[in-house]
């Protein structure tokens, strides 16, 4: 009987200090998270600011679709001989009256549908809290609103595109695989979360599309240095000019105190109460408006958020 008591008592301590630890975690603030965590970029929209080109279509069965080919990277046509050529045939024709032979028609290889030297492109922006992709489908440019959930980009509404006409049947049919497999994408991924060179695309019927990172859209056009900073979970009060505001308050490392940023950072959506470390793109605007810093800020893309609560 008495054994039991102990062990009752024993686990009525227990459970009751537990109770009071959780409690005082909270300190009587149910906005209050115990245990602040970092969320790791494929949780935010870790392709925000970032601009692409394709580079390589592979379809079902591991057979590369033709796509754009830069000029310079296009080899020399085989139905125009190079100089060195034209001169021997010259010479024998002067010498025998025959020119050299050259290879029948059964012998040469297929040539490869001429789509251009312009690369199909696609780039993501954030305009004032909108995200929005971009780019040149072949023929046309276009245009869509977008999301990235849980790492999975998906386009929202279907992509808006120019009416030019194209200039071959086969331009006019990449272009429409293009723009429909945008709509149909089941899986995406990056080489690199943090500093990303590669984007591939994968289709509901098994296509991939592999990306190149291109420079990225900035504010103005203009191309920046990219920079980590740290965004504390509150704004502070700030003057700009004759009026009086919130400001960001950031830092690039963790042992610098916290100093004012009294411009803004285009593409970012912020959330008070979070700690943001994120890569930015900055640039310099040649005419700021007036009582306005002259340097911007570009979100480049979110590296890891710390919640904190308010």
């Amino acid at each position: 009987m008495t054994r039991t008591r102990t062990l009752r008592t024993l686990v009525l301590a227990t459970l009751c200090a537990s109770l009071a630890a959780c409690a005082s975690s909270y300190n009587g603030r149910n906005d209050v998270v115990p245990a602040a965590r970092f969320q790791p970029a494929e949780a935010s929209d870790y392709l925000a600011q970032t601009s692409w080109e394709l580079v390589r279509w592979t379809s079902v069965g591991g057979a590369s679709r033709a796509i754009p080919t830069p000029v310079a990277a296009r080899p020399v046509s085989a139905t125009v001989p190079p100089p060195a050529t034209r001169k021997t045939n010259a010479a024998n024709v002067a010498k025998t009256g025959k020119a050299a032979s050259r290879p029948t028609a059964s012998a040469a290889k297929p040539v490869a549908p001429d789509l251009g030297s312009r690369p199909l492109t696609i780039a993501f922006t954030h305009t004032q809290g909108q995200r929005r992709i971009n780019g040149f489908a072949g023929c046309n440019s276009y245009s869509a609103d977008y999301t990235v959930a849980n790492g999975l980009l998906i386009l929202t509404a279907q992509p808006a595109a120019t009416l030019m006409a194209c200039a071959s049947p086969a331009t006019s049919a990449l272009e429409r695989d293009y723009l429909a497999g945008l709509t149909r994408i089941v899986a995406s991924s990056v080489d690199n979360y943090s500093s990303p060179t590669r984007l591939t695309l994968t289709l509901d019927n098994g296509d991939i599309l592999d990306f190149a990172r291109r420079q990225d859209p900035a504010v103005g056009g203009q191309p920046g240095a990219t920079k980590l900073v740290y965004v504390n979970a509150q704004r502070a009060p700030c003057s700009t000019g004759v009026m009086q505001t919130t400001c960001y308050q950031v830092r690039d490392n963790e042992s610098q105190p916290w100093q004012l940023w009294y411009g803004e950072i285009a593409g970012f959506e912020y959330r008070p109460g979070v700690i943001y470390r994120i890569s930015v793109t900055e640039t310099t605007d040649a005419n700021p408006p007036q009582d306005a810093i002259a340097t911007r800020w570009v979100l480049d893309r979110i590296v890891e958020r710390q919640v904190v609560g308010y």
